[in-house]
């Protein structure tokens, strides 16, 4: 097999001092970083959210913040016991707003808390108001362009034919729900922002979200899959409704249209649409709907990589896209015309959201290889950097880190993978490994310091930690992104072993000391893996799938299997030929012998239970080491309090350290 390699993007040359010390997954956990950031309209200020880990309570909690753009200055500006977030200004800046459930006195004097309502902080300072509060949660929530109204969507209610049903269920006390109950829906309403009086508008399907204003303020955008299911991704459609709650549909297209924006005139539609209407992992596109000829154009069709988000220059003369591109993901200004796009923001920044103001700056955060995600501002200078939470990092010994490519044994693809090596490495010195699989499939490793697994921690402790975008990843060309379709298991298997195999070859890696973990994909190509290979000394399985029947049969996505598999079980004979049985772990789980712990949430809706209760049956019958953890109330990616979290990184940590053999012991 022909190897190459080279480095690209970022490589970080750390200096460790006498007082720095390894991070611990419950230093990990704490670090604040800054997200969904928004500009006030003359750009002076940028409102952002910043979740916590309150490690006592065992909960995550989300405050608002505000930088000044010209002093730096950070003001933490709602302090509840309840998160706060989803912030926005008014268009004339002088409110800024969120969504809370914290407590709150309604205008007519009633106390009430524990229901989601909008907030406004005036702009000298002061205590948040409540600025309007319905029944039920406010999920979302828009500004008019004139700033005199809000637009609101809730939860509808139970439809009236099924209270008495619900009433007697609870005289019962049946304690049930039964697939054919009606769904509530959701509302639309607007709100008078400079009294808080609501009024209803109109009744929505369950699936309607993302609610945008008409420049001329008389109607609304959003999208709708109409049933609110997660299955029901690929089925987005855009819709919009009047102030007075006439709705039309705009986009009726095989596969989804969604996120979509008027342009400044009011002429075009933009939004977000895919080369292939049916699977969750084609290239993602920019395209164009004119509102008078009903024409559909796709605007970037000629871009290698997909666009994740976009929003509208305050002109309308162009679009500024975040496009994910291999291990990073740029900012591009992306004409509306001709769909030519000039790339804005430096590979080395990886993006993650942004906003974009009247006068047409834009505010986003983004981190780098060896930083936390930061507020940056990007106007006529450049991109700039407001924040610095990247200094919480100081106290730590950190690795070094670095993206590799290795050519496929194929030789169709160069694989990208990034490394981290521990701090001060001595090239020819042979390390422990660990390689991690990231989840999606249509998923990808940044090149970003912080990772959802402890890579940083264990380099600090002398392993190098190597995580492949292998074929079917998102950030690269649709060709590769649909490469595992039909094939899963097959060259995305092979792709990280070209990976792990050049990496002893260099003299960086010790085979006889690897281990392997991930969680979701990344847990099937765990099990794949460790039922394919005997070469990893511990594996940690998390929230995984070990028999496509399970999962297909559990999950709330079960398109996912037609989608990779392609044809449902039933529809080809169930031998050794169906990628059923032959991509499933659980037809090799008698060829596991590696020592395996298995890691689950019992409210997973993804990757549910059942999957990993299996596996841990059927190595437990074999008499195979295996642990098997689960965490009772967490879903998917095992976050859902931060003591699981925390716990489940320090178990991930001791089982391979202790199953791996030392050097000595070779």
């Amino acid at each position: 097999m022909k190897r190459t390699a080279f480095l690209i993007l970022l490589t970080i040359l750390p200096i460790v001092t006498a007082a720095q010390r390894p991070m611990t997954p419950a230093d990990k956990a704490m670090l604040r970083m800054p997200s969904s950031p928004v500009l006030s309209p003359d750009g002076a200020r940028v409102a952002y959210t910043i979740r916590e880990a309150d490690t006592t309570a065992n909960t995550w909690r989300t405050q608002v913040y505000v930088v000044d753009v010209r002093t730096r200055a950070i003001r933490q500006v709602t302090q509840s016991d309840a998160s706060c977030g989803s912030p926005a200004w008014s268009p004339d800046g002088r409110v800024l707003t969120f969504l809370s459930k914290r407590p709150f006195v309604d205008r007519d004097g009633k106390s009430r808390q524990g229901v989601a309502a909008l907030f406004a902080l005036p702009e000298d300072g002061g205590e948040a108001v409540v600025l309007a509060a319905l029944d039920r949660d406010i999920e979302e929530y828009a500004w008019s362009p004139d700033g005199k109204r809000i637009a609101l969507i809730t939860e509808g209610e139970t439809p009236a034919s099924f209270l008495a049903e619900e009433q007697r269920r609870e005289r019962r006390k049946l304690n049930l729900t039964v697939n054919s109950d009606p769904d509530a829906g959701k509302e639309l309403w607007l709100a008078d922002a400079a009294h808080g009086k609501t009024w209803k508008i109109c009744d929505l399907d369950p699936g309607s979200e993302g609610f945008s204003w008409y420049p001329g303020g008389d109607r609304l955008l959003f999208q709708t899959n109409y049933t609110g299911a997660y299955d029901d991704e690929q089925k987005w459609d855009l819709w919009s409704v009047a102030v007075t709650g006439e709705k039309t549909q705009l986009t009726d297209m095989p596969g989804p249209e969604s996120k979509g924006r008027v342009s400044p005139d009011g002429r075009l539609v933009a939004c977000i649409t895919q080369t292939v209407p049916d699977i969750e992992f084609a290239k993602t596109e920019i395209s164009i709907l004119n509102l008078d000829t009903r024409q559909f154009r796709r605007l970037t069709a000629t871009a290698e990589y997909s666009v994740e988000d976009f929003r509208w220059s305050p002109n309308g003369d162009a679009l500024i896209a975040l496009f994910n591109e291999r291990t990073s993901a740029v900012l591009s200004r992306v004409d509306p015309g001709s769909g030519v796009f000039q790339r804005l923001t430096d590979p080395a920044l990886v993006v993650r959201d942004f906003d974009v103001n009247s006068q047409g700056t834009v505010a986003f955060t983004a981190a780098t290889a060896e930083g936390l995600d930061e507020i940056r501002l990007f106007d006529r200078k450049g991109a700039q950097a407001l924040t610095d939470y990247s200094a919480q990092l100081s106290p730590f010994v950190r690795g070094t880190q670095k993206v590799i490519s290795v050519r496929s044994r194929d030789g169709v693809y160069d694989i990208d993978a990034v490394l981290v090596l521990p701090p001060h490495y001595t090239r020819g010195t042979r390390l422990p490994l660990l390689l991690a699989y990231h989840g999606g499939p249509y998923g990808d490793f940044d090149n970003r310091f912080w990772q959802y697994y402890p890579v940083h921690i264990l380099a600090a402790q002398g392993w190098a930690v190597v995580m492949p975008n292998v074929r079917g990843s998102s950030g690269y060309s649709d060709a590769f992104g649909q490469a595992n379709r039909y094939d899963l298991g097959g060259g995305d298997y092979r792709d990280a072993m070209d990976v792990v195999d050049w990496l002893i070859a260099e003299g960086i890696a010790d085979s006889s000391r690897m281990a392997v973990t991930g969680g979701s994909y990344g847990g099937f190509m765990t099990n794949w893996t460790i039922s394919q290979t005997a070469r990893f000394k511990a594996a940690v399985s998390m929230y995984g799938i070990f028999s496509w029947f399970t999962d297909w049969s559990n999950s709330w996505q079960p398109a996912f299997e037609v989608m990779f598999l392609g044809h449902n079980y039933w529809e080809k004979p169930l031998d050794g030929s169906n990628p059923w049985i032959s991509r499933a772990p659980q037809t090799y789980v008698k060829n596991i012998v590696t020592p395996t712990l298995i890691l689950q949430g019992d409210k997973d809706l993804y990757t549910n239970i059942s999957n990993s209760r299996e596996m841990y049956q059927a190595l437990h019958a074999l008499g195979r080491d295996v642990e098997f953890v689960v965490y009772h109330g967490a879903g998917h990616g095992l976050r859902t309090f931060p003591n699981q979290w925390i716990d489940s990184m320090e178990r991930s940590m001791r089982w391979i350290t202790a199953k791996v053999p030392p050097a000595a012991a070779r």
